[in-house]
């Protein structure tokens, strides 16, 4: 495609949905297109000329384009991106983003075109598109895959798959997003960062100075951050003389006396302890920078002197102690245009997905390294981490955390990549920190519960609702699902696990008696909130054994959960009752997957086919105003994204279904672990055939049923290497009885319901009338 650009001043293309497609793998010379043909702007200066180009899903990647001509005064092109059209409503259209770490935050992007030339920061010019950075495979052809009768199946399991695979980031695809040179290094649109020092994230008191050479009228830098970047912004914009600050009242002048211009150097001051806070350019006055600017010459110092770290920026040596450079390993971030990090909390939902449809091992392998280099020596894990550092090689000594519940989430995610791949070496490796944090929560037990009262820890995925303090039902449910999970990496690593069984045991007492309600019919929030309940508590619940250890039916528990969250565009992930505590009304993919989970365990197909076709189907609809052909982080009663702009609109975490239906749908799941031994449990859930594979270390298993004039016709593979034996069971519910009709295996008449597959047999079942 070629692009004739004839413009003046105050030009703006807008690409839309510029995120995402279907290539071969992360090839750097892989272009997506947005348009090809080609393409004259042209404003009269007052005006801006606006082309959007519409991709049709997500891409990921960095925008390409190159000049061909120019004419006038073309020297504010602007290129703008968005996950749904609606975005570009707002001049900023879905960003500055927060969460997004070292990534650049902004969604537009300014270039000012005078001459015919390759930009070789972002965006060239010639054939707009966008250059992969993610491994995009075909969907169709990934090492797994699932097909059935019911299109909205099919939609829902692809867009997982897709989902998965956008938040896969490729280790050095991130570029280094400071330019280090021997004058300085250039910042542009990206957010300030913070040293990386865990000590650096905790002061509170010190003093910072620096120079900077404002290019283009304005610059920031952020003081108090924390290791998200959230933080207190001073913007300084040089070119008007106005100084803001995050949190102040009302914005302040830069004094003539300060000489601060645009285009040279200046000396920037700022000192801060605790609450008072105070920035000098030029000796003169207060401020902060974002934007375009240069920086060199950084030194931090306590208040009373002592250096913590000093460099002058102008070798990219530096820019590791900033996590601004590229990232070194394979990782699975949150989500792809926003929370561009690394979350425990998602990863037992992700690693589900990614092993059923790219099985790409090296990308849970890096997330796992990473964050779980991210313990402290109490046992609990940190939450986050920014995929452009390194594993830590010890233990942090630090005593304070947040999200706890996601600390027993990572225990899951060890546990399923345990169970998929089976090697007892990274069994052992991982069984003393997964003991030290298990340990840990035994040690915070009160009356037999695990109880935080320090709201500091107990917030959770949804950050926008209260903290869950006293005796959470989520917490000690994740922690009894935990405990549960766990049992087959520690018992294969030589721990002994009898200790474990007995408190998880005593655990599932204790939950059921304090914190079931008979009135509720379910597991109300807290203890100290007891007129409600939360979505994933109860599934969790289930997922543990808890309801059914005390002769309460999983089903019984599901059906309450119908009837207290159901709506029609998908379950609250609270019920009404916990409006009143501040607990916000939305519908959360997130725990529904724990919730479907727990539907297709209990076998209750009509719960299962109600979150699929309710929630789900919905964001997989091509015809959908908001579609991306990703899953969507949260979303609001009437179905629409539920934080707004700032919604990711592809969340790695709201893509269980992916995992969930291959495991229940084809029924293929390992009955012990790294698939040695294998089962085909397939749920028919009203469907009249589906088909599929399940990638394994030894190869796939593949499936295929069908039923025909109510009769079923199978066949099943196993893996063709290894030594693994597989036990193939009868789909269930049967159209026609089994005590109706015949079996024949491989032809013969056999009976039973259920039979074995020895290492790259296939067997065929067919079902005939008696």
């Amino acid at each position: 495609m070629l692009m004739l650009l004839q413009a003046t001043a105050s030009l703006l293309l807008i690409a839309g949905s510029a995120l995402a497609g279907p290539v071969a793998r992360a090839d750097k010379n892989t272009v997506i297109y947005g348009s090809k043909g080609t393409v004259s702007l042209s404003s009269d200066g007052k005006k801006p000329y606006i082309m959007i180009l519409y991709y049709g899903e997500n891409f990921e990647g960095h925008p390409t384009f190159e000049v061909v001509s120019a004419s006038g005064d073309t020297s504010a092109f602007e290129l703008t991106y968005a996950e749904s059209k609606y975005a570009f409503s707002n001049y900023q259209s879905d960003g500055p983003h927060p969460l997004a770490a070292a990534m650049d935050t902004y969604r537009v992007n300014r270039y000012n075109i005078t001459k015919r030339e390759i930009f070789s920061n972002r965006l060239r010019l010639r054939k707009i598109g966008v250059k992969a950075t993610v491994h995009t495979t075909p969907l169709t052809k990934l090492p797994g895959g699932f097909e059935c009768s019911d299109e909205d199946f099919n939609h829902i399991w692809l867009t997982g798959a897709r989902t998965a695979q956008l938040t896969e980031i490729p280790k050095y695809t991130i570029p280094d997003f400071w330019q280090v040179s021997k004058e300085g290094s250039l910042v542009e649109s990206s957010a300030p960062q913070a040293l990386s020092s865990a000590a650096a994230a905790q002061l509170t008191t010190y003093q910072l100075d620096f120079q900077v050479k404002p290019v283009a009228g304005e610059f920031s830098f952020s003081i108090l951050s924390d290791n998200l970047n959230e933080a207190i912004i001073v913007t300084c914009d040089v070119h008007n003389g106005k100084v803001t600050a995050t949190g102040a009242s009302k914005p302040g002048p830069i004094p003539s006396s300060a000489d601060a211009k645009v285009g040279e150097w200046m000396s920037v001051h700022a000192k801060v302890n605790m609450t008072e806070i105070y920035v000098l350019v030029n000796n003169e006055t207060v401020l902060d920078f974002s934007q375009t600017e240069k920086f060199t010459a950084l030194l931090a110092a306590t208040l009373d002197g002592p250096e913590i770290y000093s460099n002058n920026l102008t070798d990219p040596s530096f820019l590791k102690d900033f996590f601004v450079g590229t990232n070194h390993a394979d990782t699975i971030v949150d989500g792809s245009r926003r929370d561009r990090i690394a979350y425990t909390g998602n990863l037992d939902v992700v690693i589900g997905s990614t092993y059923s449809s790219t099985y790409d091992n090296s990308f849970v392998e890096g997330s796992l390294d990473l964050l779980g280099s991210y313990q402290a020596t109490p046992g609990f894990f940190i939450p986050t981490a920014k995929i452009q550092q390194e594993p830590f090689r010890e233990l942090l000594d630090i005593n304070i955390t947040g999200l706890i519940g996601y600390s027993f989430n990572f225990l899951n995610a060890l546990a399923k990549n345990y169970e998929v791949l089976g090697d007892k070496e990274l069994a052992k490796e991982w069984a003393p920190r997964t003991t030290a944090m298990l340990d840990w929560a035994h040690s915070q037990l009160k009356n037999g519960l695990f109880t935080f009262d320090d709201p500091a820890l107990t917030g959770d995925w949804n950050y926008y609702d209260p903290p869950q303090t006293g005796a959470s039902s989520k917490f000690n449910t994740l922690y009894a699902y935990s405990l549960q999970q766990t049992q087959a990496l520690l018992k294969d690593a030589g721990a002994n696990t009898t200790v474990y069984e007995t408190r998880l045991e005593n655990l599932r007492k204790a939950i059921h008696s304090n914190l079931w309600s008979d009135t509720l019919q379910a597991y109300v929030l807290s203890n100290e909130i007891t007129i409600g309940l939360a979505q994933d508590a109860n599934a969790l619940a289930i997922l543990a054994g808890i309801p059914q250890s005390h002769n309460v039916s999983a089903t019984s528990l599901l059906s309450t959960m119908d009837r207290e969250l159901q709506l029609e565009a998908g379950p609250l992930a609270f019920s009404n009752a916990t409006a009143k505590y501040g607990f916000a009304q939305k519908i959360s993919p997130y725990a529904s997957a724990y919730h479907l989970r727990a539907a297709f365990e209990s076998d209750d197909d009509v719960i299962v086919r109600s979150l699929l076709k309710s929630l789900w189907a919905p964001m997989a609809n091509p015809a959908h105003a908001n579609y991306t052909n990703c899953f969507w982080e949260t979303l609001d009663p009437d179905g629409t994204p539920g934080l707004g702009l700032i919604t990711s609109l592809r969340h790695g975490w709201a893509s269980g279904p992916t995992a969930e239906v291959s495991r229940y749908v084809l029924g293929v799941q390992a009955a012990e672990s790294g698939y040695k031994k294998w089962d085909v449990k397939p749920l028919t859930l009203g469907l009249e055939w589906a088909k599929g594979r399940v990638r394994t270390e030894q190869g796939n298993v593949e499936v295929d049923w069908k039923f025909k004039s109510g009769l079923l016709e199978m066949t099943a593979r196993g893996p063709e290497n290894g030594n693994t034996e597989g036990t193939v069971y009868l789909p269930r519910p049967l159209p026609m009885p089994l005590e109706k009709s015949a079996i024949k295996l491989n032809g013969k008449v056999v009976k039973g319901d259920k039979f074995t597959v020895s290492c790259g047999q296939k067997i065929t079942i067919k079902q005939t009338c008696a």
